[in-house]
């Protein structure tokens, strides 16, 4: 009579068992549905929290983009002609890139026919325009004002410009101290400041 209520028994822990399990498995799920739904509705709220403050900052934020603003190049500023009153010389002056370029250009007419000229080139150096100045001029050999002897010599002194604006440009060559006609030498050289203003 036992072996007939063992089975009974079994199914019936069997089936409290599956009736446990199942509910369980109601209650981890009814869980992780609950846990969803807080995340869910977290995320919801961030995003209706964060969405006005972008719209606001992408209404206030201007455009970064930097202006373009057509500005001339320096040799477009400047005037083409200068004078220095020292020298009472014109010179043609050009400023393209790092070059800077100067032509005597009022050259007497004695003096052009034997090929007289000044060419000055500077390349920029940091602040400066630092280059030469190649002179070809008569010298005068003879030392008796009443006689006039001369002898074209070929010279190239330093020339470094320090400023250059639209109204004035400043700046340092090699002076002669000390030349010897005769041999188109320069003996002595001394640093001295210079300035040209545009031609009126």
């Amino acid at each position: 009579m036992r072996l007939l209520f063992y089975p009974k028994r079994i199914r019936q822990r069997r089936n409290n068992e599956n009736r446990a399990f199942k509910a369980d498995i109601q209650e981890d799920t009814l869980r992780t549905a609950r846990i969803d739904w807080q995340l869910a509705l977290m995320i919801l709220m961030a995003l209706l929290m964060t969405s006005p403050f972008a719209a606001a900052d992408q209404k206030s934020t201007p455009d970064t983009k930097p202006a373009t603003v057509a500005s001339k190049p320096l040799n477009a500023q400047l005037p083409k002609i200068w004078h220095i009153d020292a020298k009472h010389k014109d010179f043609r002056v050009e400023v393209t890139n790092d070059l800077f370029r100067a032509e005597w250009v009022n050259i007497p007419p004695d003096a052009a026919k034997q090929g007289a000229y000044i060419h000055t080139e500077c390349r920029r150096v940091g602040a400066k325009w630092v280059g030469t100045s190649t002179v070809y001029q008569a010298a005068a050999i003879s030392k008796d004002p009443t006689v006039k002897t001369t002898k074209m010599c070929r010279l190239t002194i330093r020339f470094e410009v320090d400023s250059i604006t639209p109204e004035k440009i400043t700046f340092h060559s090699e002076a002669m101290r000390d030349f010897d006609p005769t041999k188109c030498q320069l003996l002595q050289t001394a640093w001295e400041e210079f300035s040209w203003v545009p031609k009126k």
